[in-house]
């Protein structure tokens, strides 16, 4: 009968602490969520702003530094986090065609 006993108010407590554990946590994980996708955007930002102020000669040249741009990102392909990856990849991209029209052009080929 105390075992019975022991183990209904060892179950009661343990479901008390866990929900309130549980919606604190997601709190705090959705705003990491929100601080870690703004620094990939502003990554993105930082790769393009390199990436539009380097000059080529070739295409080869453009496709280096293509890949340098890449391996940046590749941070947000090892952590699996799509968001992030997607937020990089957006910055990216519309940072170029905001600043170098052209150049945007010529990578759309």
């Amino acid at each position: 009968m105390k075992k019975y006993i022991l183990a209904s108010s060892l179950a009661i407590t343990l479901s008390l602490f866990f929900p309130s554990c549980g919606g604190k946590k997601g709190f705090e994980e959705a705003e990491e969520t929100q601080a870690e996708i703004e620094a990939a955007m502003m990554d993105g930002r930082s790769a393009a702003r390199e990436f539009i102020n380097k000059t080529w000669n070739d295409s080869i040249e453009l496709q280096n530094h293509l890949l340098e741009a890449r391996t940046k990102r590749i941070q947000y392909d090892t952590v699996a986090k799509p968001h992030c990856r997607a937020a990089y990849d957006s910055a990216f991209v519309s940072t170029i065609r905001t600043v170098r029209p052209d150049i945007a052009k010529a990578l759309q080929k």
